[in-house]
Parts: structure tokens; sequence; C-alpha cells
């Protein structure tokens, strides 16, 4: 088979989908990975090249500036609307799917740039056309490339890289559409996707949203209760490429405790990232420790000098480092928790709202395998304390091993190759 991904324009959306493409083309699938070049990420087609995968650029560089702007003016701002789920606030959804039309609107502008092409749809529908896969892996955040796979007859199914807030949101939505109590009378997502659809020939269904399936790299008792078709696979940490460093070759004397902001927090966050990252290393300073912070140069100006018990690295794959991590300090993110559930480390978790942090984070601390602090009331004295708790109580370590056996129920990459085929050749147009 030849298989399309049509991927969001961030490393951190490209690592999830790296260990199925590889069981794809292990198993002799020809793979390439579809994206933009208008995203917020400079090194995505290198870390793309350096996975071992192809990359098809779809533009957008220059098309989309106009399109991109208001997004990229606030991206730095801590008032930032963002695609986050909060399960405590029960209207959160609606600022959601606020973000998300918005976000399709600038990312994939259904209208005609210069010459009366259409900024990326163009370019991957002419793409696929040519190259006629039999199967198109979308991310949510990219429908873009259920619209391919309609135009040149390919199934297709969503991959989510973390929690379905797409697909809770469209539930939702037609929810209120059939309340006419609600006051919604017309459908959000159409203004924006009608005229996608229309260039192109076609009608909406709910598959342009959701999928004929979805791929789920998602913990099963993490996700929401939808009633849509899903395709476990299990999650298995990438995180790039990298020459590993002498001092991890052997297990630490001390206690190895890894802290980090993500890849896409230190881009959107700025240096500090929300957090006070001197203050913080001080207050653990005098403990019997090794911290391993994960800061880049822009990060450390802002530091200054570190206490002897910290040491900062630019960047190492988690997959490298937690195995000999004894506790990781993050923001959330699916692809660090995911690592830490991985590897059994217990997590200590102050959730940033991106995506699906606070979900996250209520899930494995709900579980006993780590620690949420509202970011809110983010103290460093409780972070200390926090840290020693999951040192020192042997709870953590029983809660991340349960989150493990979890993780290994579901079928690996190479065990869901048949399953895919199957699919495939029922859907295909």
């Amino acid at each position: 088979m030849r298989i399309l991904f049509n991927v969001f324009p961030a490393s951190s959306h490209v690592y999830p989908i790296v260990p199925l493409a590889w069981a794809l083309q292990s198993a002799g699938h020809e793979v390439v990975l579809a994206t933009t070049e208008a995203g917020l990420d400079p090194k995505l087609f290198t870390n793309i090249a350096s996975a071992g995968l192809t990359a098809v650029p779809l533009g957008g560089k220059e098309e989309l500036a106009e399109s991109l702007a208001p997004l990229l003016a606030v991206a730095n701002r801590p008032d930032r609307r963002t695609a986050s789920i909060d399960p405590d606030d029960e209207d959160a959804w609606r600022t959601c799917r606020d973000m998300l039309i918005d976000l399709l609107d600038a990312h994939y502008p259904p209208g005609p740039a210069g010459g009366g092409r259409r900024p990326v749809l163009d370019t991957l529908v002419e793409f696929a056309r040519d190259w006629r896969p039999d199967l198109v892996l979308w991310d949510p955040l990219a429908p873009t490339g259920a619209v391919a796979a309609r135009a040149c007859g390919a199934a297709h199914a969503r991959l989510l890289f973390g929690m379905d807030n797409v697909g809770l949101v469209r539930s939702k939505t037609l929810q209120e559409l059939a309340d006419p109590a609600s006051g919604l009378t017309q459908d959000p997502w159409l203004p924006w996707l009608e005229p996608v659809l229309e260039r192109y020939g076609l009608d909406f269904t709910e598959e342009t949203l959701l999928g004929q399936w979805t791929v789920d790299l998602t913990a099963a008792r993490m996700q929401y209760p939808l009633d849509l078709r899903y395709m476990p696979v299990r999650w298995i940490p990438y995180n790039g490429g990298s020459t590993l460093p002498e001092w991890l070759h052997t297990r630490p004397e001390r206690a190895r405790v890894v802290f980090t902001l993500g890849q896409t927090r230190r881009l959107l966050d700025g240096p500090q990232g929300g957090f006070p990252l001197r203050a913080f290393f001080d207050s653990v300073s005098d403990l019997d420790l090794e911290m391993v912070a994960t800061l880049n140069s822009d990060q450390l100006a802002t530091v200054g000098a570190l206490p002897d018990n910290v040491r900062a690295i630019g960047y190492v794959p988690l997959n490298q480092l937690l195995p000999t991590s004894s506790a990781v300090i993050h923001h959330g993110g699916g692809g660090t928790s995911g690592a830490c559930v991985a590897f059994q480390v217990p997590q200590l978790i102050v959730p940033i709202p991106m995506w699906d942090e606070k979900v996250i984070a209520q899930h494995i601390s709900g579980r006993g395998a780590g620690l949420l602090i509202d970011p809110a009331e983010l103290d460093v004295d409780s972070m200390r304390k926090d840290l020693v708790r999951l040192l020192t109580e042997p709870s953590f370590r029983t809660g991340a091993r349960d989150l493990y056996e979890d993780m290994l129920a579901a079928p690996a990459p190479k065990d869901v190759i048949p399953v895919l085929e199957r699919l495939t050749a029922e859907h295909r147009g």
C-alpha cells in the first residue's frame, strides 16, 4: 500500500506517529509525510528526515503569512486562547471549538491566494491525485487529509496525537444543533468546510471531521466516551535522535530527576515557559539528587549560574534519559507523559493548557502515578515538597507500573498493520 500521513506542522505532532510509520515501512508499504512550511517549528522537516521518513512540503510559508499573522501575534501571550479542554470548566469546549475553527482557517484558508490557488489545499490534493495513496492518515488538526483522500479515492482515518478534543467538540456541537433551546442554528464548521469541499466537487459528511475510523494512541481509560470507531495502538516513545552522552552510559549515584518544558512550549512561551526557573532550582539545591534540566541557551541566559546538583542540557531524547530517572517534572504534554508511562517514571505535572494537559495530569495523579500542581497556584516550596514525595513514597512507582500495564494492553504498531490493510481495502473508493 501507499500511505500518506498529513500532519500539522509541529515536531510534537510528528514524533508520536514515527513508530507506526516505521512499522508500515518495515511491512513493505510506502510512506510519506505531508505538512506545511508555515509553522513555528524551524526544525520540522529536518526532524522528519532524521527519523528516516520522506517529507512532502506543501508550501505555505509565504502564502499563509497574512492568514497566520493574527495567531502568531498573540502566540507568546499568556492570555492567548488555546484548544485545551478543561474537565472542570463546563463551557471550555466552546472556546476550544472557536480556536480550532480559527486555527484551520488560518493554516488552510479556503479562499484563493495569488493565481486563484488555495494555499496548502491545492498542493495536497494535487499530490494525492498524482501519487495515488491507498490510505491517508491525518492529524485531527489537518482535516485537509480527509479532503485529499476523498478527492483521490483513498481510504482515510484520523490519527490522534492526544485526547480526541475534536471528537468531543463535534459531539457537543451536534447536540446543540439538535436542541432548539441552544440557539445554535448554523453548523459553525461549515463556513470553513463548505468552500474547501466545493473546490473539489465534494459534499460535507461527518467523516470529513472524524474520519472513516480513528487510530488512537491514547490510553483507553483516559479517552472521552464517544460513539466513534477507535482503533487502539500502543504509544511507543520517540523523541528524535541524538548521540548518547557519556554520562548516560551508567546509572547515576543519586536519584535523577528530569525537568523539561517540552519543545513546543519553548517555541510558544519563551525562555521561562511560565515557570519560575531560577527560584525552583535554588529551592532544590540542597537535595541529594541530580536534576537534568533541558534548557536551551535563551533559557540559560535568564537563569544564570545553576546549583551544583542541576545539569543543564540543550536536548536529549527522553527515551535515552528516562530509563535512568526516578522522577520527571513537566508541563503535561502528551509526548512527555507518554514517554514517562513507557518507562514507568512518576510524574510531577504543572499543566500549562494547550490541548489535553489538564486531562492527562488528572488521569495520572488519579491513578497514583504522579502529582498535579495547579499552575495558578504554582509555588516553588510546594513543588519541592511534592518532588520529595515522588522520590520517597513507593506508591508512585506502583501507580506508574499500573499505567505501564495499561499501555501494554494496546497492540503494538506492527500488530495493527493487518487491521489497517483490511480497513483500507473496505473503505477505498
